[in-house]
């Protein structure tokens, strides 16, 4: 019995520095991506900054979610410690459909116009691409795209 729980211990002590390497490893790998997109090097990542972070198949709206969502003081800015608790930007969940729409609609209308509708649209998505995707959303071919037009029925816009 002593001897299964000295093993028993010792094990855990081995998974516990296995696991806290891991986290500095991440930490470390963090920090240099943190470092890289922090052009201006004021220890902030802008919401500019942070989309330096995303891969080309993230949409801008997806990432603006996850910044606001990991911006835990409300100041605009993603520190080092908030970039590292967002697993490096990828912590902070997905918008709905209706929280998709609010944030493109950047001037506030109401409506996307083409340059907002392409905040919604992959990074990796060319500009032909994309207005053909506004122009089939775009039924009443009034060169915006009402809440319905985006999405169906979005509530509460």
């Amino acid at each position: 019995m002593k001897h299964l729980l000295s093993t028993t211990f010792a094990v855990g002590l081995l998974w516990l520095g296995v696991f806290s390497g891991t986290a500095h490893a991440q930490s470390r790998l963090y920090d240099r991506i943190f470092d890289r997109a922090d052009i201006n090097n004021n220890g902030f990542l802008t919401m500019t900054e942070f989309m330096g972070t995303q891969s080309g198949s993230v949409r801008w709206t997806d990432a603006a979610f996850r910044f606001k969502a990991n911006d835990f003081d409300e100041n605009g800015f993603l520190d080092k410690l908030e970039f590292r608790g967002s697993r490096g930007g990828a912590d902070g969940g997905k918008p709905t459909k209706a929280e998709t729409f609010l944030l493109a609609d950047l001037d506030k209308s109401g409506f996307l116009d083409p340059s907002e509708y392409a905040l919604t649209q992959p990074q990796s998505f060319k500009a032909r691409q994309t207005l053909r995707n506004f122009d089939l959303r775009d039924t009443d071919d009034s060169g915006l795209l009402s809440p319905r037009e985006f999405g169906g029925r979005l509530i509460g816009i």
